[in-house]
């Protein structure tokens, strides 16, 4: 009897499950349409692993280069760096000069790459101005804000100039969507050049770390998705599923807890930038962030973990930049990825399936560093906020030294040189 009581009930709720999913499945597609999202269309598994391969192909390449990249200089990497900036804001800004030119506004195109260059002079015009060996530049590096400044408000200017009746409001909205760009991919790209110059380490970690989280996001979703969630990710974007982003985040931290203990075996990758020559050795006072140091477990866990696997096990071994790469990890995974998404919004908005065709199986430049620019910044917050001890412009110490005595002004003199002197010899007996 029991049995024949229990088995109608075991239909219905499997057919009730069949029609929650099935209910799922429609609300997300009403979603999208009202999104103007197309829902993804059902893929052959020819069609599916044909464009595996060819993302495969097309990222391993992509990282070969990033490596030759990494491997030249300090120098080569920013320049990278800033190619980057200028790629991402072409393709950004070209997404509405279809309907600028449908407008006919005037000198659309020369205002965006003005107001990109004038950033780019006040982020980097000074540090270029000081590599050039010609003496009649020196004023334009004494000058550089006044001159920023003046290009700022030729670019202010033009913009007035260049108001048409009638489409005040469009130009207005074009002068925001300018802006906003310039805010949150060469501004934040700026934070990524001083990460380069303070070590390699804090550039390629939270790079690497965001390929990490898109490959195995990538390969989760292909082979799990959907198997235990029915939901997408997000509405905005279809094809992103729980099962690669939390199959992501597992992988990204045992990734990054290995790769910066590998990494900061190499005083290439760990040794800041100053004024060494280009593709020259650098050689430094190694930070003990990147030697082994131990760590002695609580009580109530070395009581489980002695008598279990041996004495030894009452502390553990690793090195504190494995610990800072794991928060680096959980950013990368949870936070950065919303870079991407900002990206999806706009393609959406634009009805765009990539930014370019540049890079096959991936899209263009923006397509592959929309995650990036975010994990960048945070790096640079979380560097100077947690990891390098509080530094000062050597300016600021000169005033404050000329506030001194004679005498302390001579002791510390003294110790300065000693410092450096003891330095010298350091480096000599490395080399």
């Amino acid at each position: 009897d029991l049995i024949y009581c229990v088995a109608p009930l075991q239909v219905l709720m499997v057919e009730g499950l069949r029609k929650r999913g099935a209910a799922a499945k429609a609300d997300t597609h009403t979603k999208a349409a009202a999104l103007n999202i197309t829902p993804p269309a059902p893929e052959t598994t020819e069609s599916k692993y044909r464009k595996v391969l060819t993302r495969t192909i097309t990222g391993f390449w992509i990282i070969v280069f990033f490596t030759g990249i990494i491997l030249s200089d300090h120098a080569i990497s920013g320049l990278f760096t800033i190619s980057l900036q200028v790629l991402v804001f072409k393709e950004i800004t070209a997404l509405r000069y279809v309907a600028a030119k449908e407008k006919n506004l005037k000198y659309f195109r020369l205002l965006n790459w003005f107001f990109l260059l004038a950033s780019l002079f006040y982020y980097y015009g000074k540090q270029a101005i000081k590599i050039l060996p010609l003496a009649q530049f020196s004023i334009l590096s004494r000058s550089h804000l006044a001159i920023s400044f003046g290009l700022y408000c030729i670019g202010f200017i033009l913009f007035i100039l260049t108001l048409q009746p009638g489409l005040y409001k469009y130009q207005f909205g074009h002068l925001t969507w300018t802006l906003m760009t310039l805010l949150l991919f060469v501004v934040q790209a700026n934070f990524m050049i001083s990460n380069i110059y303070t070590g390699l380490i804090w550039f390629l970690l939270p790079c690497a770390v965001i390929v990490c989280n898109d490959i195995m996001a990538y390969f989760c979703g292909f082979f799990l998705g959907h198997k235990f969630f029915e939901r997408p990710l997000m509405t905005l974007s279809p094809n992103k599923t729980w099962e690669g982003f939390i199959g992501a985040t597992f992988w990204t931290l045992l990734f990054a807890f290995f790769f910066s203990s590998f990494l900061s075996s190499y005083e290439w990758m760990v040794c800041p930038k100053a004024d060494t020559a280009p593709f020259m050795p650098l050689h430094c006072p190694r930070d003990p962030i990147f030697d082994l140091q131990a760590y002695y477990l609580p009580a109530d866990v070395s009581a489980v973990t002695v008598p279990l696997l041996g004495p030894s096990w009452d502390h553990v071994t690793v090195r504190p930049i494995q610990l800072h790469a794991l928060v680096v990890a959980l950013f990368g995974s949870l936070i950065a990825p919303f870079g991407g998404f900002y990206a999806s919004g706009i393609k959406r908005a634009y009805k765009v399936k990539d930014f370019n065709n540049l890079f096959p199986g991936h899209g263009g430049v923006t397509d592959r560093t929309d995650c990036q620019y975010i994990m960048g910044f945070f790096m640079y917050v979380y560097l100077h906020t947690f990891v390098l001890p509080e530094s000062y412009e050597a300016d600021d110490l000169l005033r404050a030294l000329l506030l001194l005595s004679l005498p302390e002004q001579q002791i510390v003199y003294q110790k300065l040189g000693d410092a450096i002197a003891a330095a010298k010899l350091n480096i000599t007996a490395s080399i």
